[in-house]
């Protein structure tokens, strides 16, 4: 036993000086009043450059295969502007969904494992009966969103640009620079369409494939690299063929510019604000006389 004692100092005695603070009511109104005074600033800031993004949104639900939206900005779009789809009640989590997809085929790995791409790891061709490997394969890629929209403003065609949309980290990891085959292709399915010209340049197609987490999500269609301004008269050709309608889902189109955290979202601010207002209370409440 004597080997094994611990060596006899200070340290090992838990004799060393401490401090042990006493919280006085006074100490822990200051510590909450100092939290106060961070939070409550950085939450207006926050607050505020998500107030100063400006947003439209268009629900296309109920539309035909060939549609027309109309939008009128009421302030002006400053450049660039982003373009997003929103797709709400569908399950992009869902386990069965997520699972069919082979990582090593998108990254170009040809030794992979096909059964994680049940149900669509192979299609059998209806002229010669042959069945052959689906690549990108999955059901995920399979129902790969395929509407398409195209903008005029005040009667002028606007491009959208397509190009980095995606993570460069998907683009340059994930997915490898190769010719997809046997994709879906066939209009008259749920989702689907030709991807290309080859799996890493299709970012639209990348940006699908990263899954969301919630049954409501918007996902980035392309950039608009001019100012839309205020009062013009936006119109989008929508091709409607994901079919988000037959299971009680639906689409909207979203045209949104960012602030230097991003798009808009208030609940950080909101938060941040919350705290802040919440520890000034109790700051002035451990302050009242009755409570010393």
């Amino acid at each position: 036993m004597g080997k094994q004692e611990p060596k006899n100092s200070r340290f090992t005695q838990q004799q060393l000086p401490a401090w042990r603070p006493t919280l006085t009511p006074a100490a822990v109104s200051g510590m909450l009043f100092a939290v106060a005074v961070v939070f409550i600033p950085l939450g207006a800031v926050c607050l505020g450059a998500s107030n100063s993004v400006d947003e439209v949104r268009r629900s296309d639900a109920g539309a035909g295969v060939t549609c027309e939206l109309t939008i009128t900005p009421r302030r002006t779009l400053k450049a660039p502007v982003y373009v997003y789809y929103e797709l709400q009640n569908v399950l992009q989590n869902h386990r069965r969904f997520v699972k069919s997809r082979s990582d090593d085929q998108l990254a170009g790995r040809t030794a992979h494992d096909a059964t994680f791409c049940e149900p669509k790891a192979y299609v059998v061709n209806s002229t010669d009966g042959v069945k052959r490997e689906v690549n990108p394969c999955g059901l995920m890629a399979w129902s790969t969103f395929n509407d398409t929209y195209a903008f005029e403003v005040d009667g002028v065609t606007v491009p959208v640009n397509a190009t980095g949309i995606a993570w460069r980290s998907d683009v340059e990891e994930k997915f490898a620079d190769y010719a997809p085959a046997n994709v879906n292709e066939d209009p008259s399915t749920r989702g689907g369409r030709a991807i290309g010209p080859s799996v890493s340049r299709d970012e639209r197609f990348i940006v699908w494939m990263r899954t969301a987490a919630l049954p409501k999500f918007r996902k980035l269609w392309g950039r608009i690299e001019t100012d839309i301004p205020a009062g013009a008269t936006v119109r989008v050709r929508v091709d409607n063929a994901w079919n988000a309608y037959a299971f009680g889902g639906s689409k909207a189109l979203v045209l949104s510019t960012t602030s230097f955290l991003g798009g808009k979202n208030a609940f950080l601010g909101a938060a941040y604000l919350a705290v802040g207002a919440t520890c000034a209370l109790a700051s002035a409440v451990f302050l009242c006389p009755g409570k010393r």
